[in-house]
């Protein structure tokens, strides 16, 4: 509920609010009642709607039809639709379908398609995609009741549209007590209200009063309104570009049309190549947020709304051109990616000169890079040479699994349980059970007649490779899963003990970094594991050419 006092501060100070109520209707059990709602309003309209305090934009008006008026003698019949053409129009508009179905609230069609505002339809709440991918909340419906609506957007779309923001209230409130009657006209240039206080036991209350009024907000100046030719001039950050003589970093702008080129432009400025360096740690912020971002061999991926090259092919580093630092990064990202950086050291990665300066395909040569790419091989080598998926494709949910399957960005046992939890799910969970299960059934009885413990996935491949030809040396591979899965049970999955101390001395371990257990127990067990059994796999591709249907 809003009270008298509370609805007349609304109308003096909403522009001032970073969210103003655009639709609420309340009714207080012996408290009060009321509603707000805006209108937008532009012309004649605008100008004589403060005339007297009565709405001027009904919640419940008709935006289409037909009117009709004489012309030349003669009656004319035009349809309309009052937003193309009319003067006054809600921002919220309310649709009653008369009790057979629940009532519905639309945005105003222009006001969504002029942000671009993505429209969750679960939570009924209206987003605009900032360059950054993060998302702005716009419309929405607070847990108390209200709409609201950002109040910035509004104005710049009324910038835009030549509109003006009409905020109207109706506050009903009903007092315990008899209270001074009083009525008075409230108004200013952009204020017109209605208030009134009398005793009245009519209703059960000892008084009643009701404030009825509405104030116009002017739109944000037309060079405001944010969209082109109106858009906000961007700034660039400075990068460090090498070392001076004193040992003081030399900065240069990332601002494309200062850079030089191989063509003349710009000629005494640092060239828009120059590669600038980045601590690893920069990635972190978009390997958790994969919903968002996307690292993958060579690009950091925004969507589709922008792709940042990068030189991702070292341990320590990332490596990413000047010009592309400017060019693409929104302002925010920049300034992120400012903080990472640091004097150059050492050179573009081999992989980065063959695909960039000579135009070369060439694999990863990092872990993170490799152990995708060969994983990503092994599921096309099975597809073809097997005729079904080793692996099923990952739920909705785990669509980021992959960002996880890299070395530890900062060494510690909480990334190490993290990334581990990753891999079990990608190499283990993920395994076509059912598939394996059916393929294999005559070996799988033989596991049960062994084992006390039915046959799990692991068991399932192994079983498998047996019944395949698979040879002694693909054993080993299964020895390096049941490894994983041992880490995940030791570490990740329950509270760490002198078992895991136990089994990191049984490999040699103790004592060395997160960083490097998930090294030498995971990442290189993994890439083997895919690229001994995408060669097991080109084997049978070979011997199928060949007349031969089995190894």
């Amino acid at each position: 509920m809003l009270t008298m006092d509370k609805a007349l501060e609304l109308l003096r100070d909403g522009e001032q609010r970073q969210c103003l109520i655009a639709e609420w209707t309340w009714n207080t059990s012996g408290s009060g009642n009321g509603s707000i709602y805006i209108g937008l309003v532009r012309g004649n309209t605008a100008e004589k709607c403060l005339d007297d305090a009565s709405w001027t934009v009904r919640r419940d008006g008709e935006l289409t039809g037909f009117s009709t008026r004489w012309e030349n003698g003669k009656e004319r019949t035009e349809y309309s639709y009052k937003p193309a053409s009319g003067e006054s129009w809600p921002l919220i508009i309310h649709r009653n379908f008369n009790g057979l179905k629940q009532d519905q609230f639309d945005l105003l069609e222009e006001f969504r398609l002029f942000h671009n505002l993505w429209h969750n339809r679960k939570t009924d709440e209206y987003f605009k995609i900032l360059d950054d991918g993060s998302e702005q909340k716009i419309v929405y419906r607070d847990s108390s009741g209200p709409i609201l609506v950002d109040t910035v957007a509004l104005r710049k779309f009324c910038a835009a549209r030549g509109l003006k923001i009409l905020l109207q209230v109706d506050s009903v409130q009903f007092y315990d007590e008899p209270q001074e009657e009083k009525l008075e006209k409230i108004a200013d240039s952009m204020l017109c209200a209605i208030r009134y206080v009398r005793n009245d036991f009519t209703l059960g209350k000892s008084a009643v009063g009701r404030l009825l009024g509405k104030r116009l907000i002017e739109a944000l100046p037309i060079e405001k309104c944010g969209i082109w030719p109106y858009e906000n001039e961007k700034t660039y950050q400075t990068f460090i570009i090498g070392t001076s003589d004193d040992g003081s970093d030399t900065v240069f702008s990332s601002d494309p049309d200062q850079l030089a080129d191989y063509f003349g432009k710009n000629a005494d400025n640092p060239n828009y190549l120059t590669p600038i360096h980045f601590r690893k740690k920069v990635l972190n912020k978009y390997l958790g947020n994969s919903s968002l971002y996307s690292v993958v061999d060579g690009y950091l991926l925004c969507g589709s709304k922008w792709a940042l090259c990068i030189d991702n092919d070292h341990e320590d580093k990332v490596i990413v051109f000047l010009g592309d630092l400017g060019s693409v990064l929104p302002e925010s990202e920049q300034r992120y990616w400012s903080s990472f950086n640091v004097p150059p050291k050492g050179g573009l990665s081999e992989t980065c000169k063959r695909r960039f300066f000579l135009g070369q395909p060439a694999d990863g040569k990092n872990l993170d890079l490799a152990i995708k790419a060969e994983r990503h091989k092994l599921l096309r080598k099975w597809r073809e040479a097997f005729g079904f998926e080793l692996y099923d494709e990952f739920h909705e949910y785990d669509a980021g699994l992959l960002t996880d399957l890299r070395m530890l960005i900062f060494d510690e046992w909480t990334e190490f349980d993290r990334c581990i939890i990753a891999a079990n799910k990608i190499f283990i969970e993920y395994l076509n059970e059912s598939k394996l299960a059916e393929l294999v059934n005559i070996e799988i009885a033989k596991i049960k007649e062994k084992k006390s413990s039915p046959p799990r996935r692991i068991d399932k491949l192994q079983a498998w490779l047996r019944q395949n030809g698979g040879d002694s040396a693909l054993e080993e591979l299964i020895v390096s899963l049941r490894l994983l899965q041992k880490l995940r049970s030791k570490s990740a999955a329950h509270r760490k003990s002198d078992e895991l101390t136990t089994l990191l001395e049984e490999k040699g371990l103790e004592g060395e970094s997160p960083r490097e257990i998930y090294r030498q127990l995971v990442l290189e067990p993994m890439l083997d594991y895919c690229r001994r059994l995408s060669e097991f796999a080109e084997r049978r591709i070979l011997a199928i050419k060949h007349g031969h249907q089995s190894l």
